[in-house]
């Protein structure tokens, strides 16, 4: 770095120091002057979370980022502010100071403005919104050459062709996007609702959408500020309805929904997209201005592009009537929330069944389409003849594969887990019988059946297996993992059921 980078880097620092255009927030001066100060000595790896927040911001030095997050807010609010900044009072300055989304380590971006009008100065800016807003860096506008009128018409034509070509493949995904089946709505697929349930997709842009169950999920007017976010239609484990996560809100975002009064379980919902590197996927809810959770999208969800939720119940609505969400993270979004109302404050039960289609049982229960899964496939439908009517026995689950199921980490659960075979034994036309399948299951890492034959311990009907007193995860999670023995395992049905 030259000296006179470096004091063309410092005059932009005081610029916005100087000038008021970061407004009248003492943290965002302070942070920004602390990690420049940083970089212009030479010292960016002590840029990190707990240094900015005891040595700028003013916090002890037992600071702990999982229950303040002062530094995640104010990086939250000093990026938005500089974009504003150099999008305004600031676009012809020389130099822009950009805090790239992941990290707090700043970048210096000269800026060449050119001296002769320019083509692409001439076109209109693309009125395509962004599909992530993350901080862009600025782009540099192409200047004629000192050389004869060629060159200069050449340096034209190439800054065109760069401002139509984004504009091109921007409508190509929107075009994408746009394809999405959501929007369209027949009545006849809703299930019956519970009034006053609530299932909202937060962000500008989202259609009404019905899953795989019935349920009927409408775009959101409840929630105030952030950004919203558009990701492009790509694969989402671990749930069969990938448009509920294909968009959403992230930054600082207040959101107020209107109920009536009782208990509510909340669901938030997430698929961490970005493929940005670990431990930068923090995100942190509140409610009710109650404490703050801290939720790593990526490690709850074992990894990128893999649906997740975290669950929450006896959640009573405030004094005016409304449950109260506030929710920030810098860069994973909140994809959608359901607020479900309950007769008490104890969890609902999960009930779903390994098919795409949900099921209602002779009781009236109904039981989900397939969900939490990771791994394996749908199995084929069962082969007697003449067909019969197995109820939720009709699909099932097969390979190696495990259910990681969200539940308020508060309370303890009964599981039952529903089997048939759907392939050997002479119950469906095929040879084999008792020791052609074996496998085993375990719960968070507990064996609850070894050496498991569904043949040889129902010979030829289903088999239903109850474990009592499980307990959750800290981070409110039963994973059920299926490991064959001989053959692959299969599950036609889960039922989770909190304990009194």
């Amino acid at each position: 770095m030259t000296l006179n980078s470096i004091e063309t880097e410092r005059e932009e620092l005081a610029w916005l120091l100087s000038s008021g255009v970061l407004g009248r927030s003492n943290n965002l001066a302070r942070m920004l002057t602390f990690i420049c100060e940083m970089h212009f000595e030479g010292h960016e790896e002590r840029i990190k979370e707990h240094t900015i927040a005891v040595e700028a911001l003013g916090r002890r030095p037992d600071f702990d980022p999982h229950v303040d997050t002062i530094v995640r807010v104010t990086a939250h609010s000093l990026r938005k502010r500089l974009q504003e900044v150099y999008q305004n009072e600031g676009a012809n300055r020389p130099m822009h100071i950009v805090i790239p989304a992941g990290n707090y380590v700043p970048s210096f971006i000269p800026q060449h403005i050119p001296s002769a009008p320019d083509v692409a100065a001439e076109l209109p800016p693309p009125e395509l919104e962004p599909l992530s807003s993350a901080v862009p860096p600025p782009e540099t506008a192409l200047s004629p050459t000192p050389a004869a009128g060629h060159g200069w018409r050449q340096s034209k034509v190439i800054a065109a062709l760069l401002l139509f070509v984004p504009l091109l493949l921007g409508g190509f995904l929107l075009k994408r996007h746009n394809a999405n089946p959501a929007g369209t709505v027949d009545p006849t697929t809703l299930a019956a609702v519970p009034p006053n349930t609530i299932r909202a997709l937060p962000g500008t842009g989202r259609k009404p959408y019905v899953d795989h169950s019935g349920n009927l999920w409408l775009p959101d007017s409840s929630c105030s500020g952030g950004d919203s976010v558009k990701v492009p239609g790509r694969q989402i484990v671990g749930t069969e309805d990938p448009y509920l996560y294909l968009g959403g809100v992230r930054g600082i975002t207040h959101c107020i929904f209107p109920v009536k009064p009782g208990f509510y379980e909340l669901h938030f919902h997430f698929a961490e997209t970005t493929d940005l590197p670990a431990a930068t996927r923090v995100a942190v809810f509140a409610i009710n201005a109650g404490p703050n959770i801290g939720f790593d999208v990526v490690d709850d969800a074992g990894g990128d592009g893999i649906a997740t939720s975290f669950v929450t119940a006896g959640i009573l609505p405030e004094n005016d009537g409304a449950i109260h969400v506030d929710f920030m993270s810098e860069t994973s979004p909140l994809n959608a929330v359901e607020i479900l109302p309950t007769p008490s404050e104890a969890p609902l039960p999960i009930r779903f069944v390994a098919s795409s289609k949900p099921f209602t049982d002779s009781n009236n229960r109904v039981w989900l389409s397939d969900r939490y899964f990771s791994g394996g496939r749908r199995g084929q439908l069962a082969r007697i003849s003449p067909p019969a009517d197995l109820g939720m026995y009709r699909s099932d689950r097969v390979g190696h594969f495990r259910y990681i199921i969200p539940v308020a980490p508060t309370q303890k659960y009964r599981v039952t887990l529903y089997f048939r075979e759907p392939w050997f034994g002479k119950e469906n036309g095929a040879s084999g019988g008792p020791g052609s399948r074996i496998f085993d299951v375990a719960c968070n890492g507990s064996a609850l059946l070894k050496n498991f034959d569904i043949l040889g311990e129902g010979g030829g009907i289903p088999v239903v297996k109850t474990f009592d007193h499980i307990q959750p995860t800290a981070q409110g999670k039963l994973e059920l993992s299926f490991t064959p023995v001989m053959n692959y395992p299969v599950i036609s049905a889960i039922e989770v059921v909190p304990e009194p």
